[in-house]
């Protein structure tokens, strides 16, 4: 019984782990957390220290690859470095402001919409130019998609590469 007990809170911290990433949260963290503790509980046997360096290394890498797509897509669309920023704090206060009208749809979009407000007002703010400040804001929203849903597949990935190792 506590076997079936544990199998279901490991089962229970991949999904919480994907679950968080539209969130803007880092998921694959809480991945390579849940793996860590199973491997705690079983000795390292099936889930060793090498496999655990290869998933913090690949969610260190997902998470710096989200923050650069999602100014690098800005600065494609014409954002200055004002319009990177707003993008990150729109994205963060939108998803926060959207939470309570609808805790899963409602962040996720707060998060896209948040990171286009964020940049074409701090554009807008900056050069006086509804065009620019519309392309910028553009840019952001398209990095912050693309961001995530990468991570969200690199989370999959990660829970994949778990699953072949334990069972």
């Amino acid at each position: 019984m506590l076997a079936i007990i544990g199998w279901f809170f490991f089962v229970l911290g991949w999904l919480i782990g994907l679950a968080v990433i539209p969130f803007g949260l880092p998921g694959t963290f809480l991945i390579v957390a849940d793996a860590f503790v199973f491997a705690l509980l079983t000795g390292f046997k099936t889930v060793t220290w090498n496999f655990l360096a290869v998933l913090l290394g690949l969610s260190v890498l997902i998470e710096l690859v989200e923050f650069f797509l999602g100014a690098a897509a800005a600065k494609k669309y014409g954002s200055s470095k004002w319009g990177m920023w707003g993008a990150v704090s729109g994205g963060f206060f939108g998803a926060i402001l959207a939470t309570p009208f609808s805790p899963v749809l409602g962040t996720i979009l707060g998060a896209f919409l948040g990171a286009f407000i964020g940049a074409f007002v701090l554009e807008f703010i900056r050069f006086s130019d509804a065009g620019q400040a519309l392309r910028s804001g553009w840019g952001a929203f398209l990095g912050a998609v693309s961001g995530r849903f990468l991570k969200i597949i690199v989370a999959i990935a990660m829970v994949i590469m778990i699953a072949f190792r334990v069972w």
